[in-house]
C-alpha cells in the first residue's frame, strides 16, 4: 500500500493539468459546474507563488481515484489525510522546482509550450488540434475554475520537470556500487563467534574482555577445544546459520559491522579474524565456518542497476526539495 502511494506521489503536476483538460473536454456543454467558492481562495503560498485551493482539490480527487484503481475503494479518514498531505507537498515541491529552474536560467520557450498544448489529446477533435475549442472554451473555463492561467501553470510544470530531469540524469550509479550491493545480498556466511559482554562503564573490564577474546582466538587457531575457556569466563560461543552480509550488518550494527565484514570476506572457511572487534555492547571474536556465493547473472545485474538508480534519483530529488524548502517562505492554509 505504501509503495503504491509513493508511486502515485511521483506523478508530476503536469499530469493533473491533463486530467483537468480531459475532464473539461468530456463534460463541457453537458454538465453544470459548481460554484467557484471564495475568489482567490488559496491552499498555500510558496514564496510569491500562489497555489489555488481548487487545484489542490482536483489533485486530491485525481489521486483518490487512482487509489481506487488499486482496490482502495473506501479510504479511511487517516488515508484521506495522507492523500491530502501528499498532493499538497507535490504542488509545493513543483512550485519550488519551477522557481529554482528559472533562477538557474532554464526557460520554456513559447514554441515548446505550444507543442505541449497541441499534443494534449483533450484539445484534439477528429485527430487534430482544435484551436477554437482550446482558446474559446477551455482556457476561459480553466481561469474561472482555478483562478490561474492554464499556460502559466503548464509552463511552470515544464520548468520544474526540466530541473528534475537534469538532477535525475546526474544521479549515476557506478558498476562497482551495483556489484557491492549484489555482494551484500548474494553472499551468505556461516560464522562462529565468541561474545564477551561489556559493562556500560569500565575500561579495565573492557580490557579484560578483550584479552579473553584474544585467548579464544589463539585457541581456535590451534584447533583446540574452547569449552573450558568459555565455561570459565561464563561467555557465549555460538555457530550461526547462514546469513547474508546485510543480515550480518544488521546483527552487528551498521557502524560496527564494516571492519567485521571486511575481515570475514578476506577469510577462507576455517580461518579466524586475528583481532577482537568491539561492538556497542560486547567484544567479539569471529571465525568463518562456511561461505556461499550466488552468481550475479546479467539479468540480475541489470535489475539491480535499475533499482539502485531509481533509489539514487529519488534521494537526489528529495534532498534538493528539502534544501529548497528550508530556504523558502511557505505558508499553508489547510485547517
Amino acid at each position: 500500500m505504501l509503495e503504491q502511494m509513493r508511486n502515485i506521489s511521483g506523478v508530476f503536476s503536469k499530469t493533473l493539468l491533463v486530467v483537468i483538460a480531459l475532464s473539461f473536454a468530456i463534460y463541457f456543454g453537458t454538465t453544470q459546474f459548481g460554484s467557484q467558492g471564495p475568489e482567490g481562495a488559496l491552499v498555500a503560498r510558496v514564496n510569491d507563488e500562489a497555489i489555488p485551493a481548487k487545484k489542490f482539490a482536483m489533485g486530491v480527487k485525481n489521486q483518490s481515484e487512482m487509489l481506487q484503481q488499486f482496490g482502495q475503494n473506501n479510504l479511511s479518514k487517516e488515508m484521506e489525510q495522507v492523500v491530502e498531505g501528499q498532493v499538497l507537498q507535490r504542488l509545493i515541491n513543483n512550485a519550488l522546482f519551477a522557481q529554482a529552474a528559472y533562477q538557474l536560467g532554464l526557460r520554456v520557450p513559447d514554441v515548446e509550450l505550444a507543442q505541449e498544448i497541441r499534443q494534449n489529446p483533450a484539445f484534439r477533435k477528429d485527430g487534430k488540434f482544435s484551436e477554437s475549442f482550446y482558446l474559446g472554451q477551455f482556457k476561459s473555463f480553466y481561469e474561472r475554475q482555478y483562478g490561474t492561467d492554464f499556460e502559466y501553470d503548464l509552463r511552470q510544470d515544464l520548468l520544474a520537470e526540466k530541473l528534475r530531469n537534469i538532477l535525475e540524469s546526474s544521479s549515476l550509479v557506478s558498476q562497482r556500487e551495483v556489484q557491492n550491493f549484489l555482494l551484500l545480498q548474494g553472499t551468505e556466511l556461516k560464522i562462529r563467534k565468541l561474545t564477551a559482554p561489556l559493562p556500560s562503564q569500565g575500561a579495565a573490564q573492557a580490557e579484560a574482555a578483550k584479552k579473553t577474546v584474544q585467548e579464544w582466538i589463539a585457541v581456535r587457531k590451534e584447533k583446540k577445544p574452547t569449552d573450558t575457556l568459555v565455561r570459565t569466563h561464563g561467555l557465549k560461543e555460538e555457530e550461526t546459520p547462514f546469513q547474508s552480509l546485510l543480515q550480518l550488518q544488521a546483527a552487528f550494527g551498521r557502524e560496527d559491522s564494516l571492519a567485521i565484514l571486511q575481515c570475514l570476506l578476506a577469510l577462507q572457511p576455517g580461518e579466524i579474524c586475528d583481532q577482537p572487534f568491539r561492538t556497542a555492547n560486547a567484544m567479539v571474536g569471529i571465525e568463518l565456518v562456511e561461505r556461499k556465493d550466488s552468481p550475479a547473472d546479467p539479468e540480475k545485474l541489470q535489475a539491480m542497476t535499475r533499482q539502485l538508480s531509481q533509489g539514487v534519483k529519488s534521494q537526489t530529488l528529495s534532498g534538493v526539495a528539502d534544501l529548497l524548502t528550508k530556504k523558502a517562505t511557505i505558508v499553508t492554509y489547510i485547517k
